[in-house]
């Protein structure tokens, strides 16, 4: 039995999306040959952005997860040096995926505690993007055990354009620092196929697969039956400013449905932040006028949002609504895989020649579009035959997991 090594800032019971692809998917490991070793950190409610909560099992047994530093105290930076870089940056509003006090506090934590007695016989080590800390500690580590690393890419580095409010990016160095890290891993994964066919051109020589984050429920949530004929187009997760645009679209939609149309056919957001963009939600819904008809609730259990899900009218992907923004147009959110499993149908709020167009063609489970008029025929009509087919199981955490371990076996035997 080989033994991989996985880096992840997000790990079990933290119930976040970036916890939950390892930490759903290398409780199959053993089945195709590797025994995993997670290394991530402690988490204080006080100090996670998101209202999230911490109720997700553990994938595997405590013994194999080695818990490092606390999300209170990793974002204290020591180095002189760092901190006033850091500083000079905040001070100008420059953003960064790669330069930030999570990534260098954690990284220094890692360092000043970590046994390498514990991890001395691991075979390979598994980095996994966002955030950078996880890159930066899986090379070092990999470099101090003298075995070869794996980068996964969940979303991409210096490609997003997307900063909040006023604050500017320095995309450049995070190019340089995305080709230092990329550049001396063994094999990079991706999670969608526009991510691979993007770093492809970048790193041409480097062994590239694309792993699904896919879902897990194998079988069904079954749909409650209920005495409300009321239809709920039903969307859970985060709100990120590219969610918020397709999210004001929606809203028109929805206006112009219920007011101008007579329908009666409402919209439930279960969002877990950030605050802010709770709050700039509420007004586009004030301002539309659509209080009636649009409810913005907090965040609850994974069993409660799986049931709201199964019992919807119609389940909902924000993404952005730019044609043009290759980095967001082929990020596949996590959330949709999960969505294949379920009955209602799929809208997702996106180009057409998106990533998450292309899952939901091949399982014809729903449409990709930011076009009013087929939102609108979709959420009347157009829905009832995306029922979907076969080709949701190719999906599922198990076949990812299958397909994960075979790719590190290649890298492994190329070495």
């Amino acid at each position: 039995m080989k033994k991989i090594l996985i880096v992840s800032y997000y790990f079990p019971p933290l119930n976040l999306i970036a916890a939950k692809r390892y930490g759903t998917m290398c409780k199959y490991f053993e089945e195709y040959g590797f025994e995993p070793y997670i290394i991530t950190t402690k988490h204080d409610r006080a100090f996670i952005e998101w209202n999230v909560r911490f109720d997700l099992k553990l994938p595997v047994s405590q013994k194999q997860i080695i818990q490092l530093g606390k999300s209170k105290k990793n974002h204290e930076i020591k180095n002189r040096l760092i901190r006033f870089i850091l500083q000079l940056l905040a001070s100008n509003n420059i953003a960064s995926g790669t330069v930030g006090t999570r990534a260098f506090g954690w990284f220094t934590e890692v360092k000043k505690n970590i046994d390498f007695n514990a991890i001395k016989d691991v075979d390979i080590v598994i980095g996994t993007y966002p955030g950078m800390e996880n890159l930066y500690v899986a090379r070092y580590l990999a470099k101090k055990i003298k075995c070869p690393y794996i980068v996964d890419i969940r979303d991409l580095i210096s490609d997003y354009k997307e900063t909040p409010g006023s604050t500017k990016n320095i995309r450049w160095i995070d190019r340089i620092i995305e080709k230092y890290i990329l550049g001396e891993a063994s094999g990079i994964i991706a999670v969608t196929p526009g991510f691979r066919n993007i770093l492809k051109k970048r790193y041409p020589n480097k062994k590239f697969e694309v792993v699904f984050n896919g879902y897990d429920n194998l079988e069904k949530v079954r749909k409650v039956n209920t005495t409300s004929a009321e239809k709920i187009l039903y969307y859970a997760g985060s709100l990120y400013m590219h969610r918020l645009e397709s999210f004001e679209l929606l809203v028109q939609c929805l206006s112009k449905i219920n007011l101008k149309m007579n329908e009666k056919i409402r919209l439930v957001v279960r969002s877990i932040g950030p605050k802010a963009l709770d709050l700039k939600a509420k007004k586009i819904v004030q301002r539309e006028k659509v209080q009636e008809f649009v409810t913005i609730l907090g965040a609850v259990s994974e069993e409660v949002i799986r049931q709201e899900q199964q019992n919807s009218y119609i389940n909902i992907i924000f993404s952005t609504i730019h044609e043009y923004d290759e980095a967001l147009v082929t990020t596949i959110p996590g959330k949709l895989y999960e969505m294949l499993n379920m009955n209602p149908p799929i809208l997702a709020i996106a180009p057409g020649r998106s990533d998450i167009n292309y899952i939901l063609e091949n399982t014809r489970k729903g449409i990709a579009t930011v076009l009013e008029e087929e939102i609108i025929r979709f959420i009347l009509k157009g829905n009832n035959e995306y029922t979907g087919n076969g080709n949701i199981t190719c999906f599922t955490r198990k076949r990812q997991a299958k397909r994960f371990c075979k790719f590190v076996n290649e890298v492994l035997e190329d070495i």
